[in-house]
């Protein structure tokens, strides 16, 4: 099969594009194994990172399954056709920023009640666990991994929901808005260092609200964290 050269400035969005049209025409079948990414980079002349960035938004639509060793295959219809939809907007729509803060203080106070009333003492460890993670990373002053378990510590309380068309949801909307996000997340973390403190106590009190089975506590503290990353993160973007 032949692909076109990508020169673009959003790259992985046309690798994306590409990619979904073979599978949409049935060149590429539910089953059948992708090209392994330094032969994707290869053929579209693109960096490999931008070829990863492509297949992990595959992913998150849905269009395929990275099985580790295997290598990465297109998937068969499922009901993850319901999100689908979804991602596919906020894969290409960062105009839609606005709407995805207004969103996440909407799905993730839910989210937040949901897991207090449901968590496991297992899925209690590992929402603790990421919260120490980010203090660790403060201590060593590494923003960037902190960032990474901030994202976990709001999934570990998504699963916590045992829900899972939520838990699908929340992944669709925290990715892209991670990602359309980075660049002023960085901002937050390095130009205002106590910023990362405040995040951690944020965290902390929506972590002992959850253990103390309070959902309104729960979802009044996750609203106030996200009133504040918003905030702070309105500050950077253009």
């Amino acid at each position: 099969m032949d692909f076109a050269p990508i020169k673009t400035r959003r790259l992985y969005e046309e690798i994306v594009e590409q990619i979904k049209k073979l599978i949409t025409d049935g060149k590429l079948k539910p089953g059948d194994k992708l090209l392994a990414e330094r032969e994707l980079a290869d053929q579209f002349q693109v960096s490999r990172a931008s070829v990863r960035e492509a297949i992990r938004t595959l992913e998150m639509l849905g269009m395929i399954d990275i099985r580790p060793g295997e290598g990465t295959f297109v998937r068969s219809n499922s009901g993850d056709d319901i999100i689908r939809p979804l991602a596919m907007f906020l894969a290409v729509e960062r105009s839609s920023l606005l709407d995805m803060f207004e969103l996440r203080r909407i799905f993730e106070t839910a989210t937040a009640g949901l897991a207090a009333e449901r968590a496991s003492l297992e899925e209690l460890d590992q929402i603790a666990s990421a919260v120490e993670n980010m203090k660790e990373r403060l201590n060593v002053q590494d923003p960037e991994k902190g960032e990474e378990f901030d994202a976990a510590f709001h999934y570990a309380v998504a699963e916590a929901t045992h829900n899972s068309l939520l838990t699908k949801l929340f992944k669709t909307v925290s990715e892209e808005f991670h990602k359309a996000n980075s660049a002023a997340r960085r901002q937050l973390y390095q130009d205002k260092p106590e910023n990362a403190q405040k995040l951690i106590d944020q965290h902390t009190q929506i972590l002992e609200a959850i253990r103390a089975r309070s959902p309104h506590e729960a979802s009044r503290a996750m609203l106030a964290h996200l009133m504040f990353a918003e905030g702070e993160l309105r500050k950077w973007i253009v």
